[in-house]
């Protein structure tokens, strides 16, 4: 049981009272400015490049053992 489980009780509901279909209009998804789209594809870039440096530091250690 997480904690939404724990609070719905809580409440005396569940959650298949609570929950509700996800509405259709019929227009595209609302984003955010270009800056924070920017921001956020700077993010996503940095976390590739760590995780890219991260696997070559592991895989020049690994050459030594062998």
């Amino acid at each position: 049981m997480d904690l939404m489980d724990v609070m719905h009780t809580i409440q005396g509901t569940t959650l298949a009272l609570t929950a509700e279909a996800p509405r259709h209009t019929g227009e595209p998804a609302r984003t955010g400015s270009t800056a924070e789209q920017l921001w956020l594809l700077g993010g996503v870039a940095l976390s590739i490049t760590a995780a890219g440096v991260v696997a070559a530091a592991a895989a020049r250690g690994r050459k030594r053992d062998h």
